[in-house]
């Protein structure tokens, strides 16, 4: 199963203006992190977003919390960010996401 990484952030700003930077500079990003399965963003308020990360495994979970959050993390989000929650977890049901 995967490991899955949520982050809950709050902003200081539009929701759609930290998602348009995400979704600009983190597929590239992205496509160099051995064991990055996939990532999703759910808007749960005008000013708020959850971030849910899926992992091939804790290592890779890590490694890439290694090179995000110091790199894009910092430059993209954490500027317009007043708040967040982490959680870290392993996948123990898969219905209809597959795994």
């Amino acid at each position: 199963m995967h490991i899955v990484v949520v982050n809950r952030i709050t902003l200081s700003v539009p929701v759609e203006e930290v998602v348009a930077d995400i979704e600009r500079e983190l597929p590239a990003i992205f496509a160099g992190l051995e064991g990055f399965v996939g990532q999703t963003l759910v808007k749960t308020g005008p000013q708020e977003i959850v971030v849910v990360g899926r992992w091939a495994s804790p290592e890779a979970a890590a490694a890439g919390a290694a090179v995000v959050g110091p790199g894009a993390f910092n430059t993209w989000v954490a500027p317009r960010a007043t708040g967040q929650d982490r959680l870290v977890g392993e996948v123990v049901s898969d219905i209809g996401w597959g795994s």
